[in-house]
């Protein structure tokens, strides 16, 4: 795992706005994560921002912390019967894609939710 400074956050948000973080890193794991929590600038000296796709989000300001960018991947069928189907997706999975997983395997009911924003 990398951690990046002084990194634009202009790819990371929807508005496009040009703000930059003083740190920056992914992650692609719960264990991902774990591990960066002991890196020594994670401490109450520096903001923690946790950012997912971007849509709902306005950046005004340059962020004097680390900027955490979860991208969890993965959507997979956990249990399926003649009424219910349950899907696990990692948090960091693009809600049109899962819209659309869901559609090419025909599981109805959140087809009337695609193209929601964040």
């Amino acid at each position: 795992m990398t951690v990046q400074e002084n990194i634009s956050l202009k790819p990371y948000n929807t508005f496009g706005i040009d703000v930059t973080a003083k740190y920056f890193s992914t992650f692609h794991s719960s264990d991902e994560l774990i591990e960066i929590s002991h890196y020594p600038f994670f401490t109450s000296e520096h903001s923690l921002f946790l950012l997912g796709g971007g849509s709902n989000i306005l950046f005004t300001n340059d962020l004097d912390g680390l900027v955490l960018k979860n991208e969890i991947s993965g959507i997979q069928v956990i249990e399926e019967d003649k009424e219910l189907v349950y899907v696990k997706a990692g948090a960091g999975v693009n809600w049109h894609q899962f819209v659309l997983f869901c559609l090419a395997h025909n599981y109805a009911g959140v087809e009337n939710l695609s193209l929601i924003p964040g």
